[in-house]
Parts: C-alpha cells; structure tokens; sequence
C-alpha cells in the first residue's frame, strides 16, 4: 500500500491533489463523502501540542520557508514535535519547485525548460548538476519563490525565481539566476546563426565600345568596285582573347597570274634577264 501525502487542491478546486514517495501524483474528487469525513472532529492529546503553537501556524510558517528547528527553537519544544506536521508542508513545496522546473521559458529561436537552462549552463561551470537541490515556498503575494543550490568550492551557489503556478511564468529574482538566463540566451543565439558562406564574386570588367570604321574608307580606289561591297571577300573575325575581338577587314583578291608565253620564250626558250 503506497502511503501518500496531501500538497494541494486544483486549480479547479474540485479535487485533493496527493504525492506518493515516488512523487507521482493522484487526484481525489472533492464529494459529500470527503466532505463528511474531513469535518468530523478528531480527538486530540493537548500533551502533544506544541506550547503557544497550533499545527495550522507551524504548517503556514513552514509554508512561507521557515524551517522546523527555528519554530522549535522559538516555541521552546523539541524540533520532532515540529516535524510531525511538516510532511504534507513540504511536499507541497516539493511539487511547486517541480512545476517552475518544469515550466517552458521562450527562447529567441524556440522553449526550453527550467531545469534544462539550469542543468545545462552550470554543467559548463563544471558543477555536478546531479547534486542540485529544488525548493520553493510561498510568498505573500500567492507566487512562490523557487531555489536551485548546488555545491561551490567550500561554500554553495544558488538562484532564485519567481513563480506564478496560475500564469506558468518563472522570472528570474536574484543576479545568478538572470545570469543564468543571459548566459542561456548569448549560447542558443551563438548556435542558431548560420555560418555565412564566403564565395567568390565575379566583377565585370568595364568594356570600350570599338569606333565604327566605315570600311569602305580603307579599300583601295584602284580596286574594282565589285569587291568594296562584296560580303563574301570579308573575312570572318578573328578573336584575339576573351572579350577583345578585332575588326573585321575586307581583303581584295589577289590579281589574276598571266601564264600564258611570251615571243621570247618561244623563240629562245627562255625570258631574257633584266626584262
């Protein structure tokens, strides 16, 4: 049989909310039947009572975080005479510090958990985040402060937060703990930005626009007038490297080679030198 312990009501105040040693939660319906069995009046030993203490006053200031052996010390009893009352207290501030660890706190680029944020930026300060200590108590105000210490050296570090159980917010209270956040924020950013590929940029080279040459002007008058405007005697042009090309020019044919024999070669056999 598990034994379990009262933390709380609902938020819809229709159920009783018990924990288990193993903190999992079991939810009551609130009925005529509870009702009836919660007011019957219990006897009580007036021995057993702390002196110029109710159990309510020592639940409600355990509640807001004083501890048993200051109510004792203040009461004058023994602090187990305190601490028999302290078990529902104390799992009640159990489960809230589990919710605000629980709770989702927004990032620049997505959400992540109390406890992951906690976790993981103290395990880079090479803290044995197996050794971490959750605790809440109430506030005046209806929230809860939240703690988290861990061992430091010789002495301990903690961080503190506000939390509202009704809104599911968690802000920060103290300087570790918005460090903590600013740290978080700076990695994640660091992480989410894209590496910037550097690639070559190809730069145009400023071209200059070639002079039109009337082509007409660089033909020999003495050549027929066939060939100036002959689109066949113009040679395709020529590239002289990447982006450079030359002008076309129009080339006239070489004139015609006389074969035929002259007298002299017919009657001598051979030209005469000299002519």
């Amino acid at each position: 049989m598990h034994e379990l312990v009262l933390v709380g009501r609902t938020d819809d105040n229709t159920g009783l909310i018990f924990m288990d040693e193993d903190g999992q939660e079991f939810v009551v319906a609130i009925d005529d039947h509870i009702r009836r069995n919660i007011n019957v009046p219990t006897p009580r030993d007036d021995a057993d009572q702390p002196f110029g203490v109710s159990p309510r006053d020592i639940q409600s200031r355990l509640r807001r975080g004083e501890t048993a052996a200051s109510i004792a010390f203040e009461a004058g009893v023994d602090e187990d005479r305190i601490a028999r009352y302290a078990g529902p207290v104390l799992a009640e501030r159990a489960h809230m510090a589990q919710r605000a660890a629980n709770t989702a706190i927004r990032r620049p680029h997505s959400e992540i958990l109390l406890s992951e944020i906690v976790v993981n930026q103290l395990a880079l300060r090479d803290v044995d985040t197996l050794s971490l200590v959750w605790d809440s108590y109430r506030r005046e105000d209806g929230r809860w402060t939240v703690t988290v210490t861990w061992p430091s050296g010789s002495g301990s570090g903690s961080a503190q937060w506000v939390f509202d159980p009704a809104g599911g917010s968690v802000v920060a209270l103290d300087d570790e703990a918005r460090w903590l956040f600013e740290d978080e924020v700076a990695r994640t950013q660091t992480v989410a930005e894209p590496v910037q590929e550097v690639r070559p940029r190809l730069v145009g080279l400023p071209t200059v626009a070639e002079p039109e040459i009337d082509v007409d002007e660089y033909v020999d008058e003495d050549f027929p007038q066939d060939y100036k405007n002959d689109d066949d005697a113009i040679e395709p042009p020529a590239w002289a490297g990447p982006g450079q090309p030359t002008m076309p020019v129009q080339v006239a044919p070489a004139p015609p080679v006389d074969n035929s024999p002259s007298w002299d070669d017919i009657l001598f056999g051979h030209r005469p030198d000299g002519q």
